[in-house]
């Protein structure tokens, strides 16, 4: 999901070889047509130079009066300050506008001065993009005067513009007060360490504060500036996606921030590729993950200097994903909870427990070779006591003993709606088997379990069940062990399917994108690893 929703091109976007009248006269009948959205943005590809000055000059001057235009693109035009000051003349009268694209141009602290003034008054725009312009320190305090009294602006994108470490503060200052800015990118803006202090201090000095997004990649904020936002998620309910690409941060500021989300909740997003994490950060993310539940994505580059190595410290933060991939298919309405080999213990049991009981429309529970003892069994047993739906469950290869395999056969008793319940593979008694086995009317099955995924069945229970037809279909991209598979990265640039984890630093990788299974993707000497 972008940080900043990109505006749809709907009216004019393949008249930009027009001339500039033509294209004016079509822009004024779209007005008095009350067109709600009209484009006149520049096209890079063409050589065209699409709207001049005096075109945005006649056009804004007809828009004072019009009350049905909500979106205006004038991206990608190489307009100046001279523009600006007829735009932020219209926004004056014209409250109307929600959404205004200025990407791409030419427009400097003047032109932002002038549209700042317009947006003291004005009461209708919420969406504002300044992409890639001139605008510096100057004009971010001009814009954060304006930010103060605003109560309409909810977007707001100044990604490449020089505003630097002053600009910054002036945005801060507005932060402190500001109650309806939801989205901030601050994206490629020269900002360093004490920008992001002062950003982290308003931010957490505004309880009242709106922001949803914030984006302050491709800057220089390191582990300092990365430290102060970490303790600012400490206490901040209303963040929910944070982008810090590419800002020098290691792994103290990576440490401080995996200690954040071990109490913020509300965080969903966190993009921290490109930086300069080793291993250390890697596992301290892996750690904290297993008790954080709000995080759904998770972008992360990691330095990679042997695969053994890598595979070693990454090996927590992938069970983690799986079991994370496999609880969203059930809550999602899958019908197959497979984790077969993942080491989820019994405190993974409990989450998986917690699902069961959730779940309305799961049939198929497969946890074999997952290291689950009598505790994580006692526990599977309870959520088993009431779900409805389950009709088979696999536990085989675990280190289930008597106790647990007890309180399992007991469930069976009250749940008649599980027709096999598979223990084979784990350390019962001979006493517990034969007690199992002699009862013919017993759903408990002991196959042997391998980890190659063969299993032999050995009672009669599953003979049976082989003898009937199978009640449970395999579902494409329902199960985790599916998920593995098939669940990868995606990326803009390409993919490629490749079956190797990690990268040596010996190994030559092309720099374009490449798909790894199932979890992480190689980019030239790093993993990227998402949630």
């Amino acid at each position: 999901m972008p940080l900043v929703p990109r505006l749809r091109r709907r009216a004019g976007s393949s008249t930009m070889s027009v001339a500039p009248s033509l294209l004016l006269c079509r822009a004024l009948q779209q007005l008095a047509d009350g067109m709600e959205c009209i484009s006149l943005s520049g096209q890079q590809s063409s050589g065209a130079t699409g709207v001049d000055n005096a075109v945005v000059a006649a056009f804004a001057k007809a828009m004072e009066g019009n009350d049905s235009l909500t979106s205006l693109q004038l991206d990608r035009n190489e307009l100046g300050d001279v523009a600006a000051v007829s735009i932020a003349a219209a926004l004056q009268k014209n409250h109307s506008l929600k959404s205004l694209d200025l990407d791409f141009n030419k427009i400097g602290n003047a032109g932002m001065h002038s549209i700042a003034a317009a947006l003291k008054v004005n009461e209708g725009l919420h969406q504002l993009e300044m992409h890639n312009n001139l605008v510096g320190s100057y004009g971010a305090e001009q814009l954060s005067s304006a930010l103060r009294v605003n109560s309409s602006i909810k977007t707001l994108s100044l990604h490449g513009n020089p505003i630097g470490n002053y600009g910054c503060f002036a945005i801060a200052d507005a932060l402190s007060v500001n109650c309806t800015l939801q989205t901030l990118s601050l994206h490629s803006c020269c900002l360093g360490s004490a920008a992001a202090v002062k950003i982290a201090c308003a931010l957490e000095a505004n309880t009242g504060s709106a922001l949803r997004e914030l984006s302050l990649g491709q800057n220089s904020i390191g582990d300092v500036g990365a430290g102060r936002i970490a303790q600012m998620l400490k206490s901040n309910t209303k963040l929910q996606e944070l982008r810090l690409e590419s800002n020098i941060i290691g792994d103290i500021g990576a440490l401080q921030l995996a200690g954040a989300l071990e109490t913020n909740e509300t965080l969903n997003e966190l993009l921290l590729l490109g930086n300069s994490i080793s291993k250390e950060g890697v596992q301290r993310f892996a750690k904290v993950l297993q008790k954080n539940a709000s995080l759904t994505r998770l972008s992360i580059s990691a330095v990679v200097v042997s695969s053994p190595t890598m595979d070693e410290e990454l090996e927590d933060l992938k069970s983690n994903h799986q079991v994370r991939r496999a609880i969203e298919l059930a809550e999602q309405g899958s019908t197959r909870l497979d984790l077969t080999d993942v080491k989820l213990g019994d405190d993974g049991a409990q989450k998986v427990a917690e699902t069961i009981e959730r779940s309305s429309t799961l049939l198929s529970l497969n946890l074999e070779h997952c290291d689950i003892g009598d505790e994580g069994a006692a526990r599977l047993a309870q959520a088993l006591e009431t779900n409805a739906s389950i009709l088979e469950v696999s536990l085989a290869g675990n280190e289930i003993g008597d106790r647990g395999a007890q309180r399992l056969v007991e469930v069976l008793k009250l749940n008649h709606t599980i027709y096999d319940m598979d223990l084979g593979g784990n350390p019962l008694g001979d006493d517990m088997q034969l007690e199992v086995r002699n009862h013919t009317s017993s759903r408990v099955t002991f196959s042997n379990s391998s980890r190659d995924g063969n299993a032999t069945c050995t009672s009669t229970a599953q003979c049976h069940a082989e003898e009937t037809e199978p009640l449970i279909e395999e579902e494409e991209d329902k199960s985790v062990s599916d998920a593995a598979e098939t669940v990868l990265l995606t990326d803009e640039d390409g993919e490629t399917d490749i079956e190797n984890n990690f990268i040596d630093e010996a190994m030559e990788v092309p720099q374009e994108a490449v798909r790894v299974h199932p979890w992480c993707s190689v980019r030239g000497r790093v993993v990227e690893i998402m949630l």
